[in-house]
């Protein structure tokens, strides 16, 4: 999913909106101006702070606004999509595991 090397990172917890922006290569107000349209971003403390999910989420978004050129905006809409489309796969799956074990289980009979 990403190309950056997170097993650089010091092992915390939570990181400073100062560590994610040189991580990332992304200014600090970019960050604060997508946490708008992503609610998701934004931590409940009074300093900004991101774990790795929050961080990985802030990868995508940077990938989706800087190299696709998606609006700040529409960027929610394009991550629904995006997960939505994983869950026929899901379906699929399942699916064909359901298949596998019918055969199986006439080959013992």
């Amino acid at each position: 999913m990403s190309d950056i090397d997170f097993s650089g990172l010091p092992n915390k917890k939570y990181y400073s909106i100062s560590e994610v922006s040189t991580l990332l290569g992304i200014k600090q107000t970019e960050i604060r101006y997508w946490e708008k349209f992503q609610p998701k971003l934004r931590s409940k403390s009074v300093n900004r702070s991101y774990d790795l999910k929050r961080i990985k989420l802030l990868l995508e978004l940077k990938k989706l606004i800087k190299d696709q050129g998606i609006k700040p905006g529409k960027v929610a809409s394009h991550l629904t999509a995006k997960k939505n489309s994983k869950s026929p796969q899901l379906e699929i799956k399942k699916e064909l595991i359901k298949i596998k074990d019918s055969i199986k289980n006439a080959s013992k009979v």
